[in-house]
């Protein structure tokens, strides 16, 4: 028996697979045809001319300064020396807020007299 440098399909594709292949091949024929009308462009790079641009010196912005006022939040180490000044025991894990919160309780206790 001869065999043939052709592979002959003697077994019928699945479905899925015959679509999958169907799309390949639709794909690389749409390739060859983008590439066969390609239009080829001359490179500008061999025609560039470059303009010499004066750098430009960047505006001074000046910043108007900080002013702390009432109504900004006290710094997590002003809370820290109000809560030793008040004599509460602080946990380092506690948040800003919950420091706060803690501080302003023992003001508000020694004010009205409760300790």
């Amino acid at each position: 028996m001869i065999k043939s440098a052709a592979i002959v399909k003697t077994k019928a594709l699945a479905p899925w697979k015959e679509l999958r292949l169907q799309k390949r091949k639709l794909k690389k024929s749409q390739a060859a045809e983008r590439k066969a009308t390609k239009q080829m462009r001359p490179s500008p790079i061999g025609k560039r001319v470059v303009e010499v641009v004066e750098p430009v010196m960047p505006e001074v912005i000046e910043t108007p300064e900080v002013v702390e006022t009432e109504d900004t939040p006290p710094t997590r180490e002003e809370m820290l020396q109000q809560a030793e000044a008040i004599g509460l025991k602080v946990d380092k894990r506690w948040s800003d807020a919950t420091l706060l919160k803690h501080i302003e309780e023992s003001a508000w206790a020694t004010q009205n007299g409760n300790s």
